[in-house]
């Protein structure tokens, strides 16, 4: 008995292998052979709209470009390991520190307006004098 997979050269003459199953042709020239037999398996799109249905007009979507970041400074990439700065820029490992990119965000101040919030405001009741 011969086995219905067993490869045999293709009658299209592709030069490449075909089955008993396909009719001994290859992958490529049934596909042809079968949509010049049968017409209603090719696609075609329609030109009509359906009336049930009316068009929707969706605004484009367009994509925002990925933008890359790079180091304030060098422009390096960083890729995940930028450090972002309280200045709101990002920065390389060598530039992270504010005293190496010049950080114009006011870091005593800061600490100041935490400190003030944070701990609270102790006063002694007043003495009475007699």
């Amino acid at each position: 008995m011969v086995n219905e997979t067993e490869a045999l050269p293709c009658e299209g003459g592709c030069g490449l292998y075909g089955t008993r199953v396909n009719n001994n042709l290859c992958s490529l020239c049934y596909k042809k052979s079968v949509l010049q037999h049968s017409p209603a398996l090719r696609f075609e799109p329609e030109t009509e709209q359906s009336q049930c249905c009316p068009p929707t007009n969706s605004p484009a979507v367009e994509e925002e470009p990925v933008k890359k970041r790079r180091c304030g400074i060098c422009k390096r990439k960083v890729g995940m390991l930028g450090f972002k700065c309280r200045c709101g820029h990002m920065f390389c490992g060598s530039h992270r520190y504010p005293e190496e990119h010049s950080c114009p965000f006011d870091y005593k101040q800061s600490g100041r307006l935490a400190l003030a919030t944070q701990l609270p405001l102790i006063r002694a009741d007043k003495l009475q004098r007699f």
